[in-house]
C-alpha cells in the first residue's frame, strides 16, 4: 500500500464523516423532538424532511445516515491505526452504498418533491468527497487489497479466469 499517502487521506475522511454525524444528529434530533428545522431562505428543508421519502420503514434517513457516518468513521479510524487495507476497502463500500442512496434522495428533492433541505445538500456533498477520497486510497491500496499484480494481472482475477476458461 502507498502507506503514506493513505494515511494522509485518512485523517481527512474522518474529519468529513464527523461533519457528516453533526448533520444527520442534528435532523435527527429535530426529527424526534418534532421541532422545526432551523433552514436558511435555500430551499425547503420542511417539506423535504417531512415527506414520505424522509424515512424508510419508520426509521428517519437522517439516522440511516448517521449510522452510515459512524460505520466510516469507525472502519477509517481502524484502517488508520491497523494499516487494514480490507477496512479500507468495507468503509469505501459502505461510502458507495451512501452514494447511491444520497443520490436517489438528490432525485427526489429535484424532481418529485421539487424542494431543497440545503442539509440534505450539504451531506449528499460529504458523502461524494468522502468516496472520492476513499476510491483514491483503495486505488492506492489495491496490491493489498488484490494481492500483487504481475504482468497487470491480479492473482484473484487470473484465478477466475482460469476457471471460466
Amino acid at each position: 500500500m502507498n502507506r503514506a499517502r493513505v494515511r494522509l487521506l485518512l485523517p481527512i475522511g474522518a474529519v468529513l464523516t464527523l461533519a457528516g454525524i453533526g448533520i444527520a444528529g442534528y435532523l435527527t434530533t429535530v426529527h424526534y423532538a418534532d421541532q422545526p428545522i432551523v433552514c436558511s431562505s435555500i430551499g425547503d428543508c420542511e417539506l423535504v424532511n417531512q415527506s414520505k421519502y424522509a424515512s424508510l420503514a419508520g426509521v428517519p434517513v437522517a439516522l440511516l445516515g448517521g449510522l452510515a457516518y459512524v460505520s466510516m468513521l469507525a472502519l477509517i479510524a481502524g484502517a488508520w491505526l491497523r494499516r487494514s487495507a480490507t477496512l479500507l476497502a468495507a468503509a469505501w463500500g459502505i461510502a458507495l452504498a451512501g452514494f447511491a442512496f444520497s443520490m436517489y434522495l438528490t432525485y427526489v428533492e429535484l424532481f418529485v418533491l421539487d424542494a431543497i433541505c440545503i442539509y440534505c445538500v450539504g451531506s449528499a456533498s460529504i458523502i461524494t468527497v468522502l468516496l472520492a477520497l476513499l476510491s483514491a486510497c483503495v486505488w492506492l491500496a489495491r496490491d493489498e487489497i488484490f494481492g500483487e499484480a504481475e504482468d497487470g494481472i491480479y492473482p484473484q482475477m487470473a484465478q477466475v479466469d482460469a476457471d471460466e476458461g
